[in-house]
């Protein structure tokens, strides 16, 4: 929430597009590589999960937080780390 007062950024919306423009291409010889059969099972579910709700979700971080859709999401997301075993995993970046 601090983070929406802070930036010009719609973060509902960035929520959405990190997932689908960013994060998640199973086309891609790079990202399917990364993982195992049964990890990319698992985000391809999570995926078609999030994809089924991602047009019913609020366009503000306020209404999003509050939204039974983003709620599924969210629990949906939390099943796929701990399915995963990736629940205590931090995320490190590259410099770029």
């Amino acid at each position: 929430m601090k983070y929406q007062t802070t930036t010009t950024a719609n973060v509902a919306w960035e929520l959405v597009n990190q997932w689908f423009d960013d994060f998640y291409h199973p086309s891609a010889e790079s990202f399917r590589s990364s993982f195992s059969t049964d990890e990319l099972d698992v985000l391809e579910e999570f995926d078609s999960f999030y994809d089924e709700r991602v047009n019913t979700l609020a366009d503000t971080l306020i209404e999003l937080h509050k939204s039974n859709e983003w709620k599924e999401v969210v629990n949906k997301a939390n099943w796929v780390l701990v399915t995963l075993g990736w629940k205590e995993v931090i995320a490190k970046y590259e410099d770029s």
